[in-house]
């Protein structure tokens, strides 16, 4: 594991993405050594029973009071002490590329274990034509389900009562700068000094995976709300190189992303709601998407979207949004049955005098 660990960061892969794939590995590993199995003679039914026992496995979250299924001030569902789809599939992409690590290093298995997914001619993929588009086939086996979501923003009455309860002016420059920049929340907390342009009304952020820094505007209200948590800040901290964002109490340090999420636990924990960071980059993207000023392209660059059909997701109406449109549907289909219509006459836009003298002399209407 640590051959294939290092060849994965060389690859210059992040931080974050080596401790996920490690994650991945030692869950796997952990399910071997229960087992009484090793890593390297192992088959595709071995594959199969780790898949099996994560979906029956439940999480170690200690001790914790049952919660219901989704929060009745943000409509989200809580997490769940099982795997998701999600993880599993992650789970399974990780083992694939650890066994084709090793089976191009001759240290593996001669046959992956992870089956791969097929296509209706063999290896999915295979001798496809650039001129058409994929064809969808089935799942590989053993891939999990996932449903499709929609998109998790927050409605515009529920973020002015989260944007009330902020305590601090450092609080409220962040929460704007989120909501109407669209930055990833570790891209917004790793913003210096320097990398915050008020006279443009734009920031400078180093984008996820590339590693490219690229400027995208905010709000005017944000940058107003940073300003005044500049002004109650040390001269040393307001400095180029300094870092945007500190902690309250002394001694001063820069704020990670650990904390950035204990600001949003604490709104949580007084509103009765369980919001995300992550939800005020979906919060923005949707304001962005229906506004008809802006092409879906404009949206894709400032979420730094590869693909465009990523952004489309945004496109999506939410679910408390199709239920209010439906709902007035059905009031006004009842309306209607009650009081029915009474024709009216209508009048035509011809003048009266050329009907008559089209029509031959006989007096039209």
């Amino acid at each position: 594991m640590e051959h294939y660990l290092k060849d994965f960061w060389a690859r210059g892969m992040s931080s974050a993405s080596v401790e996920s794939y490690a994650r991945d590995l030692l869950r796997w590993f952990r399910f071997l050594w229960a087992t009484g199995k090793v890593w390297n003679p192992v088959s595709r039914d071995d594959v199969r029973d780790f898949v099996a026992s994560l979906r029956e496995a439940s999480k170690d979250v200690g001790r914790r009071r049952p919660v219901p299924a989704f929060n009745e001030v943000s409509g989200k569902p809580y997490l769940t002490d099982r795997y998701s789809p999600r993880t599993i599939n992650h789970n399974l992409s990780v083992l694939s590329a650890f066994y084709d690590f090793h089976l191009r290093a001759l240290t593996g298995p001669l046959v992956n274990p992870v089956p791969e997914r097929m296509g209706p001619h063999g290896r999915f993929g295979a001798h496809h034509n650039p001129e058409n588009a994929f064809q969808q086939g089935p799942r590989a086996h053993y891939r999990q389900k996932v449903p499709v979501q929609a998109p998790r923003s927050i409605p515009d009455e529920a973020f002015e009562n989260l944007f009330h309860a902020l305590g601090s002016d450092r609080d409220r420059a962040l929460v704007a700068f989120y909501v109407s920049s669209a930055a990833r929340p570790s891209e917004l907390v790793g913003l210096t000094n320097g990398m915050v342009d008020v006279g443009q009304q734009c920031i400078s952020v180093v984008r996820k995976g590339s590693g490219a820094i690229q400027r995208i505007p905010a709000s005017q209200e944000a940058f107003t709300w940073f300003r005044l948590y500049q002004e109650s800040l040390p001269p040393d901290l307001t400095k180029s190189a300094a870092s945007a964002w500190w902690t309250l109490r002394k001694p001063f340090r820069p704020l990670n992303y650990e904390a950035a999420r204990g600001i949003i636990r604490r709104i949580n924990t007084m509103l009765g709601a369980n919001w995300t960071l992550h939800d005020f980059r979906h919060t923005a993207a949707i304001r962005m998407a229906r506004d008809p000023n802006l092409s879906l392209t404009d949206v894709q660059s400032v979420l730094g979207h590869v693909h465009i059909t990523s952004t489309e997701t945004y496109l999506r109406l939410r679910d408390d949004e199709v239920i209010e449109r439906v709902n007035k549907h059905l009031v006004a289909r009842t309306t209607a049955d009650d009081s029915p219509d009474v024709g009216v006459e209508q009048h035509s836009s011809y003048s009266a005098e050329d009907m008559t003298e089209l029509f031959g002399g006989t007096t039209w209407q």
